[in-house]
């Protein structure tokens, strides 16, 4: 059977890379005890091995990684990190998990942990100047999985067997249809929240720095914005109003419809994991601008 695996370069060259990234400019340092009184141990098949001497234990290049443990070799994982985060739109983990002949239970757990890996490793500063913000909506239920018996008993329904049904008015998260806020500093980053226990102008408030130009729609949550030290312009979509000079969130509602192109290829995402999928689009937009190599070298270093 023919796969993309065939190409790739041989395991000792992945192996050459992963310890260039980690250990940069040869400043190894014991994973265990944070020594670098460290000497070189021998190889471990294409690993180097190495021996702490503060705490004499050895490890070697995997060690303390998401590669420990794993018995696939290692360019198959750079495959599946290459498929799922660095091209777009990319594919979904069930075309990962073919297309790298690996099981999808250990492809998933594999691409989640990377996600959670750059979920917090994403950076949090406030986007300081002016930012657009605004809000679209998604369906994403509990897809009715053995493992969430407890969440479906606690909200006293049954598994859904075919797709959500519409509600009237604004989705919220309990109805299966979460909100997702997207804020956009002009000429800079971009943030992606699902708010589960945070209100939308919490949300405005620890994304953009106060006394910030903050450009939304006439959503009445944003009302309060002037009152928090920010100050709010909007347009009214209502009345037909999409731009009054540099007035608009045009740049957001781009940056939504690349989103929802992006999670469509999932076929439904489960509500509590929406965060973690949102994050990873943030990365991959904001990282848009560089080399497919410089996006998969940043996904490696997180």
């Amino acid at each position: 059977m023919f796969t993309l695996t065939t190409s790739l370069p041989d395991e000792s060259w992945c192996t050459s890379i992963l310890r260039e990234v980690r250990w940069k400019k040869d400043n190894v340092i014991c994973p265990r005890c944070q020594s670098y009184n460290i000497k070189k141990d021998g190889h471990y098949r294409s690993y180097q091995k190495y021996f702490c001497k503060q705490c004499e234990r050895g490890f070697n290049d995997k060690t303390g990684t998401i590669f420990h443990y794993s018995h696939t070799p290692l360019k198959i994982w750079f495959l599946a990190m290459y498929l799922y985060f660095v091209l777009w739109p990319g594919c979904s983990i069930r075309e990962v998990s073919f297309e790298v002949v690996v099981p999808y239970p250990r492809c998933y757990r594999f691409i989640r942990t990377v996600m959670e890996k750059l979920l917090s490793s994403l950076p949090s500063t406030k986007l300081d100047g002016p930012a657009e913000g605004d809000e679209f909506y998604i369906k994403a239920g509990l897809k009715g999985r053995p493992y969430h018996d407890e969440i479906l008993k606690s909200t006293g329904r049954k598994p859904r067997k075919r797709g959500l049904k519409p509600w009237r008015g604004r989705g919220t998260f309990y109805k299966d249809h979460p909100m997702i806020t997207c804020i956009y500093q002009r000429n800079g980053m971009t943030y992606f929240d699902v708010p589960l226990r945070q209100s939308l102008l919490d949300i405005v408030c620890t994304r953009v720095e106060y006394g910030s130009t903050i450009f939304t729609d006439e959503y009445r949550a944003y009302d309060q914005l002037e009152e928090h030290g920010f100050i709010h312009k909007s347009v009214i979509h209502s009345q037909k109003e999409y731009a009054t000079g540099t007035i608009h969130v045009n740049n957001c509602e781009c940056r939504s419809n690349l989103y929802q192109i992006w999670i469509r290829k999932f076929m439904g995402v489960n509500k509590y994991n929406l965060q973690a999928y949102s994050k990873t689009f943030q990365f991959i937009h904001n990282n848009r601008t560089k080399t497919r190599e410089e996006r998969f070298m940043e996904i490696l270093c997180n």
